[in-house]
Order: C-alpha cells, then sequence, then structure tokens
C-alpha cells in the first residue's frame, strides 16, 4: 500500500573477481505516513503556566524510484544512483504553543530609545569631563560650550556635537542639557538631562516603565494549509586514490507553501499581535546541472530556478509602530494601517550549457513596483568566480509620494537625473554583479 512502508530490495549480481565487481540494487519505495496526529504538553509552576500542542493532518515523507550502480575495474570505481526523493506532503498543520517570556516588543522599544539617546549620552559625558578639567585649570566652571570650545577642550566641530538633531546647555552647577531639535526624529521628547550634583542622568518616565515589564504570557500560533516537497535527482561518482569527481542532476525539483499563518499575542494586546500570512510561496529547480571534485566548489553547467510569492502580509504590532523611525518609514512608503504588503515576487533564471543565461524580477508593491529584465554569464574561474551582467534593463516605478520624495532629495544630494519614461525610471546596467555599471552615471 501507498501509505506505509514498502521496500523491495534486491541485488541482481555481485561478480568477484581479482580486477573488477559490480553491484547494482534498487527499491520502489520508502517512507512513513501518519494521519490525524495530536501531541499536547502541559506545564505549570506556580502562577507560571506552559503549553505547546500539535494538530496535523497528513504527514507523508519518503523516496521512490531508487536505483543503484556500482562499477570497479582495478583503482577506478565508478557509483550512479537515480531517485526521487526526498518526497514531503503535509496538510494541515497546527501549532500553538502558550509561555511567558521577555517581551520582545518592550526590549525592542527599549533598544531603539537607547540607539536614539546614544548620541547626546555621548555629548554630555565629554561636556562633563571638559568641565572638570576646565575647573582644575581656571578654578571656576565654564559659562557656555563656546569657552570650552575657544579653550579647545571640546571640538564642536566634531562628532558627536556635530550632529544636528541635538543641542547642549550648561545651566551649571545645576545641570547639563541635551534638547532634541526640531530635524530630530522626535523632536517632542523630553530634553536628557544629567543632574550635576549628583551625577546621574534624568531620562524620559517612559524609558523606566518599559523596564519594569520584562516579561509577557505569549501566545503564538503556526497554521499552514499544504506544504509540499519534490526533488528527482541523477548522482554519478568516480573516484579512485588520487580523485574524486561526480556529476549531479537536479532533473525536477519543487517547495510549495500554501496559506501559511503566524500570529504572536502578548498577553491579552491584541492591538499589539504581529501576524505573518504568506498564501503563496512557490520554489522551482529543472535540469540543474553540477560538476566537480569533492572538496572544492562546484561547476554550474545549466538549469532553470524560478521563485514566487503572492500578497505577502506582515501585519506590526501597535508600539512598533508608534516607534519614531519605524513610523517615518510607514509614512513614507504610504502605510497607515501598520500592514505591510507585497503582492507578487517573481525571479526566473535560466542558465544555459554555454555558461550564458537571462534573468526576469518583478516586484509589485502598492509604494512601489520594479521589472527587471536582461541577460548575465557566469565566470566560475576558482579564483575569481563573477556573475557579469549584460544589457539589464530596471524599470523603477516609484508609487507612494513617501518613496518619490526620497529619490527626489537623492537627485539633489548627488546631482544626478535619473532617466525617466513617464513617471517611470528606466536604466540600464552592465558590468558585474559586485559593482555594476548604469550606463549614463
Amino acid at each position: 500500500m501507498k501509505h506505509l512502508f514498502r521496500l523491495s530490495f534486491f541485488l541482481t549480481s555481485i561478480l568477484f573477481s581479482q580486477n573488477s565487481e559490480t553491484i547494482n540494487g534498487r527499491f520502489s519505495e520508502t517512507g512513513i505516513f501518519l494521519k490525524e496526529l495530536h501531541f499536547d504538553w502541559n506545564h505549570s509552576l506556580g502562577q507560571t503556566k506552559t503549553s505547546y500542542s500539535i494538530d496535523l493532518n497528513e504527514f507523508d515523507f519518503g523516496f521512490s524510484n531508487f536505483i543503484m550502480i556500482h562499477n570497479k575495474i582495478g583503482d577506478l570505481q565508478n557509483l550512479e544512483t537515480n531517485f526521487i526523493g526526498p518526497e514531503l506532503s503535509i496538510k494541515q498543520l497546527n501549532l500553538t504553543a502558550k509561555l511567558n517570556s521577555k517581551n520582545w516588543l518592550i526590549a525592542e522599544r527599549i533598544r531603539r530609545l537607547n540607539k536614539r539617546q546614544s548620541i547626546p549620552i555621548e555629548a554630555i559625558e565629554i561636556i562633563a569631563n571638559s568641565v572638570n578639567l576646565y575647573y582644575l585649570d581656571y578654578g571656576e566652571s565654564p559659562r557656555s560650550l563656546n569657552d570650552l570650545h575657544v579653550k579647545q577642550y571640546i571640538n564642536l566641530d566634531d562628532f558627536p556635537f556635530n550632529n544636528s538633531t541635538w543641542t547642549y546647555d550648561l545651566e551649571l552647577p545645576n545641570q547639563i542639557v541635551a534638547s532634541p531639535t526640531r530635524i530630530n526624529s522626535t523632536p517632542k521628547i523630553k530634553p536628557i538631562i544629567l543632574n550635576w550634583k549628583s551625577k546621574e542622568f534624568i531620562f524620559d518616565h517612559k524609558q523606566d516603565s518599559l523596564i519594569k515589564i520584562p516579561f509577557v504570557d505569549w501566545n503564538y500560533s503556526i497554521n499552514i494549509k499544504s506544504l509540499f516537497q519534490i526533488f528527482s535527482s541523477e548522482i554519478q561518482l568516480n573516484y579512485a586514490k588520487k580523485s574524486k569527481s561526480f556529476d549531479f542532476l537536479l532533473k525536477e525539483g519543487q517547495f510549495q507553501i500554501q496559506e501559511l499563518n503566524l500570529t504572536a499575542i502578548p498577553g491579552q494586546q491584541l492591538n499589539n499581535r504581529t501576524e505573518i500570512n504568506l498564501p503563496s510561496f512557490i520554489i522551482t529547480a529543472n535540469n540543474i546541472a553540477l560538476s566537480g571534485s569533492l572538496g572544492d566548489k562546484p561547476i554550474i553547467h545549466e538549469g532553470h530556478f524560478s521563485f514566487s510569492i503572492r500578497n505577502f502580509e506582515i501585519k506590526l504590532p501597535q508600539d512598533l509602530e508608534e516607534e519614531p523611525e519605524i513610523q517615518a518609514i510607514l509614512e513614507s512608503l504610504g502605510i497607515w494601517n501598520n500592514l505591510f504588503v507585497i503582492r507578487h515576487i517573481q525571479l526566473e533564471m535560466n542558465l544555459t550549457k554555454d555558461y550564458m543565461g537571462d534573468l526576469k524580477l518583478i516586484l509589485h508593491t502598492p509604494f512601489l513596483k520594479i521589472n527587471i529584465n536582461g541577460d548575465f554569464s557566469l565566470q566560475q574561474d576558482e579564483t575569481h568566480p563573477e556573475i557579469l551582467l549584460h544589457q539589464m534593463e530596471i524599470n523603477i516605478n516609484p508609487i507612494s509620494m513617501g518613496v518619490r520624495k526620497w529619490i527626489r532629495n537623492w537627485e539633489k544630494k548627488t546631482g544626478k537625473t535619473l532617466n525617466r519614461k513617464g513617471s517611470t525610471i528606466s536604466l540600464k546596467v552592465d558590468g558585474t554583479l559586485e559593482n555594476p555599471v548604469i550606463h549614463g552615471y
């Protein structure tokens, strides 16, 4: 039966002689099959509870149509195998977990807050050390930063003072104050203050409130409607005392996921849930031919590869969306509902036997569309392997106002104007993948 272990293996001939040997073997099918699997685990320690569960409608894993031929003549040996697999099929997989762990949302907010404060804190520490040196030399405290600058205790033209997102004031003998400017990503936050008497920093109360909530009861769930994988391969291995070479051919390969959903909710905070939806994900590979020596980099001779994603969505938690840097990025992309969407990604690559190939890439989002078409060649020198681009055409259609503004600012900053066909930016590219050359620039 298809869903039970089935193994028919036989040895057709073993010929022993002083100089030659032949071994043949095969089996038609082997694997593991499960249906309607359920498993759960629950653990309690005081008020802390942890639980995991898995439900699986169908699981099928195995290999089929396996053929092996081994020949030996003197010191030369040859092994050839043909098989289909590993074949994998999963249907209706549901995983859930409930556990008390660190709140990564708060940890990320604290990390970003510390990063925003790192520049003014460094500047205040430099100022404080300079004030101490100034007092030792002159017996009094400086009246302003300019006093420290003129007498070369600090250089206001160097980092971090040349960062225009913060300004600094000496209010001695009480405090040193760092205030955000209007161009700061968070211009409305409270100043950072160093209490001169206690030598302690006074921060925004928000940071203290965040640190007080390090753990939360997380609810995780992963649901997959179906997952499918199949490979059909040929392998030939030649080996002697001084050399070992191989040839590999992947006749057909496919990996596919349909309707994957991942959700993470901290406690009962539904507005802070993280959600990932992936309705369709497909990778295919056909006639991928490799050869080489064991231990060395293989040479790719030919093959076709494709990759496709449709309607990929990431729902960001509200606390992260309110972070100034993330909020600025979302606004520039025209995202107002915390939902990042990729409508379509399609990548196709073909490589022929003369190491020439063609490439096609499609990226469609609500804020940007990119289409790439062109040819490439593959140089597989062991010392300097390179991918060379030939007449690669890139068309970029910025949809959101934020992306258009970013491109215009880049053009003003660099003094370059990108070639356009209507509202679409059109570029032609040649050269190496690491250092491409854009025509006209």
